[in-house]
């Protein structure tokens, strides 16, 4: 009993790690360059295993279900979130740890269709562009700049320029910085932003993405 549960056990954990990998490389495939860092390869193989092994050890024993509940409500991720796409990423890993500890069935259904998803995306994506239709604001690719430069400000104040932008996509807070996200199609612009950004005392961190 022991060994096929050792075996059943190996199998699934090696699943949610090659369902974390499979998720990782279409995200490659689909043109999502943020994702191409050795640590976010690392968090899509971890997170759902972690995850698996979690349910799996509290399956059967509802104090220690509760006490993690707790222990895990304090566990966040610390660095400012890039996009809502990256969150979404991180829940659906952690699914996949779930339900592979849970159902296996559901976790092959759902890495499935989280493929599916994000080819069709990314397949749409491509036949909006040819047909010049503007459905969407920026592309599928806006992360990897094909669409528009991409400029990344990180202040610890709040910049008025900054939050009353026409350019602004995305903004977050965590931990007294503020993360501002533009999209500037014009370069002259983008090096006049930047400019006038360079002097800022409260502004920590920099980082543009040019559209290819």
């Amino acid at each position: 009993g022991m060994d096929i549960l050792l075996s059943q056990s190996f199998v699934e954990f090696t699943g949610t790690v090659f369902f974390g990998f499979l998720t990782f490389a279409t995200l490659i495939f689909v043109k999502q360059k943020w994702v191409n860092t050795m640590s976010y390869f690392i968090t899509f193989l971890l997170l759902p295993a972690t995850t698996y092994v979690i349910t799996k050890v509290i399956a059967n024993n509802l104090a220690l279900s509760l006490g993690m509940i707790g222990a895990l409500s304090i566990v966040r991720f610390r660095n400012p979130v890039k996009s809502p796409l990256e969150l979404v990423m991180y829940f659906s890993l952690i699914t996949i740890g779930i339900s592979m500890g849970v159902n296996h069935f559901w976790s092959v259904v759902f890495e499935i269709m989280l493929i599916l998803i994000l080819l069709f995306a990314y397949y749409l994506d491509i036949i909006l562009k040819k047909t010049k239709l503007r459905l969407f604001e920026y592309s599928f690719n806006s992360n990897d700049g094909l669409s528009v430069n991409i400029l990344e400000v990180e202040t610890d104040k709040p910049l008025i320029g900054l939050d009353n932008s026409p350019h602004l996509i995305y903004f977050s807070k965590s931990d007294n910085i503020n993360h501002y996200k533009l999209g500037i199609q014009n370069k002259d612009e983008l090096k006049k932003t930047i400019d006038d950004l360079k002097d800022n005392k409260s502004i920590k961190n920099i980082e543009v993405q040019y559209s290819n």
